[in-house]
């Protein structure tokens, strides 16, 4: 009688056992997983980035290339009337004049 008693306790003791080290396992495997997302999602970062960068660097040679190929029209924006030094300094348009 006590041997199977001392029989089923090893049974259940090597079931839990085998169960611990089943979840150990599946813990490291997730880990693993969420690691390598971690490390596409910085991939994918630095891709996107990278294409950018190239973007950019490309953008004057084919800007360069639509104006010369006449593709591309410049227009020059209309400029505001900028105020003089002596008006940037006066605290009022009278004193700007005395300046003068």
């Amino acid at each position: 009688m006590f041997v199977r008693f001392a029989g089923a306790i090893v049974v259940i003791v090597l079931i839990a056992l085998a169960g611990i080290r089943l979840e150990k396992e599946n813990l490291e495997l997730r880990r693993a997983v969420s690691l390598q997302h971690y490390r596409l999602e910085v991939l994918e970062r630095r891709h996107a980035l990278h294409r950018l960068k190239v973007q950019q660097l490309g953008a004057p040679a084919r800007m360069i290339e639509s104006l010369e190929s006449g593709e591309l029209q410049v227009m020059v924006p209309p400029r505001k009337p900028t105020k003089s030094a002596n008006e940037l300094i006066a605290r009022d348009p009278e004193q700007a004049r005395r300046l003068h």
